[in-house]
């Protein structure tokens, strides 16, 4: 005797709810998971180039350039000077219109004009990627353990979103080095950062040099 019972119409349809409800939860965020690590694929790639462009620079740089640099009377000048001496090295074509290009940290919010890496000049270069520059002006009296500068680096260009841990990275500029930006905060700090309530600015860092970006 077969004791074999038949699917009923009902079960069929509760499984199928089953199935589909698990693949709403779990597919976007595998969508999600991927484009994280594609995003991080690009900034990895993306930085060892800026990493290379600068170690070029600081071969290249002349006596001259760095008085002319030391000599500015304002920061605006030696602003300037910084600005035509990379340009070539990024292949920087010409500025970003600032009405055209906005930014916003990772969750949502704007930066202010007061805020640290609040940077107000931006430039498109021939990859079709954007650079943005800042001199510090606290950190050029010499300090060897201060950035000079910061480098906003725009993977995709004029294309949204424009958030900094999304497509937007940045780099602090010493003397005679670079380091993305956020290597002295803690684990912790940067998971959280990295997070939807997040600024991004850590980002640069821990999606370099973490293990643990996808915990």
């Amino acid at each position: 005797m077969n004791n074999h019972k038949a699917f009923t119409l009902i079960e069929i349809l509760v499984i199928f709810l089953l199935i589909l409800l698990t693949a709403i939860i779990l597919v976007p965020n595998l969508i999600e998971d991927n484009r994280k690590l594609d995003t991080i694929s690009k900034w990895k790639n993306s930085y060892k180039n800026i990493e290379y462009i600068f170690s070029v620079i600081y071969l290249q740089i002349t006596d001259t350039d760095k008085i002319a640099f030391e000599k500015a009377p304002s920061i605006q000048e030696k602003e300037d000077l910084f600005i035509d001496l990379i340009s070539p090295y990024f292949r920087i074509t010409e500025p970003v219109e600032k009405t055209l290009y906005k930014i916003s940290y990772l969750n949502g919010s704007s930066l202010k004009q007061k805020d640290e890496y609040f940077v107000s000049k931006f430039f498109y270069t021939n990859s079709g990627s954007i650079v943005g520059i800042k001199l510090l002006e606290d950190n050029l009296m010499g300090k060897a353990l201060s950035p000079l500068a910061i480098l906003l680096y725009d993977m995709n260009g004029i294309t949204s979103p424009n958030k900094l841990g999304v497509d937007i990275f940045g780099v602090n500029v010493y003397k005679d080095k670079i380091e993305p930006i956020g290597k002295l905060a803690d684990i912790d700090l940067m998971r959280k950062d990295c997070s939807k309530k997040g600024k991004g600015l850590t980002c640069s860092y821990y999606y370099i040099y973490s293990e643990n970006y996808n915990d």
